[in-house]
């Protein structure tokens, strides 16, 4: 028990590093647009637009994060899926990936998956579509299906494919998808397996996939990286 805690506590300091990351350069942006606001003849259009820009993506950043990692679940003012997408969009607003999400009433209207794992689902896509953009070093498309299997009374699929010029997932994170556990010793080896802030949400993904009984499978070629995962009672 001991060593699970100290692997559950491992994990949780990687990805708190992978938000400070994430979270500082808006805020950063911040600071300086509020020390130009406030220097001589500093209060033009552009500092304040700097400032309004950099505060709409810590936002975007912020509300993404919550629900992806976080214990909590959605507002309810709109229904779920809706909801995962303007907080997908926010998250992307503004950088150089364009997001390709289709109508997904079919799946939003089945009641295969109970309230309480239709938002762990919803983590899951989250997730997935972070991988995804993190595999876009130079941006390019990320587009989101929703498949509800007819020959599996049970499943409910999610996939997120990425394309663009150099689309790749690093060496370091596919080693990581598939560790099954994680110990104390080899979470501190220098090795390609070896869990870092950079690799972490992976594993975290991968873990969540399978929290509902799924797995994450992740393959690439030819400027494409496909996530998929199915997701069975």
């Amino acid at each position: 028990m001991e060593t699970n805690v100290q692997v559950d506590m491992l994990v949780v300091q990687l990805l708190c590093s992978r938000l400070c990351h994430d979270l500082a350069g808006p805020a950063g942006a911040v600071h300086n647009g509020m020390e130009l606001v406030q220097e001589p003849g500093g209060g033009d259009g552009g500092a304040l637009d700097l400032v309004a820009t950099s505060i709409e993506q810590l936002n975007g950043r912020l509300g993404f994060y919550r629900i992806a990692f976080g214990l909590g679940g959605m507002s309810g003012r709109k229904p779920a899926l809706l909801e995962a997408h303007d907080l997908a969009a926010s998250f992307l607003k503004g950088g150089r990936i364009t997001l390709d999400w289709p109508d997904a009433s079919g799946v939003a209207s089945d009641n295969r998956l109970d309230r309480q794992r239709r938002v762990a689902a919803i983590k899951l896509l989250l997730n997935m579509i972070l991988f995804g953009a993190a595999a876009l070093p130079r941006g390019g498309l990320l587009e989101v299906g929703f498949v509800v299997t007819s020959d599996d009374p049970a499943g409910v699929g999610l996939t997120v494919k990425a394309s663009g010029l150099g689309a790749c997932i690093r060496d370091d994170v596919m080693a990581v998808l598939s560790l099954e556990t994680v110990s104390e010793d080899d979470s501190m080896a220098r090795t390609d397996r070896n869990l870092t802030a950079h690799n972490v949400q992976g594993f975290f993904m991968q873990r969540l996939a399978k929290s509902l009984g799924g797995v994450i499978e992740v393959s690439g070629e030819g400027g494409e990286v496909q996530i998929a995962a199915l997701l069975q009672d």
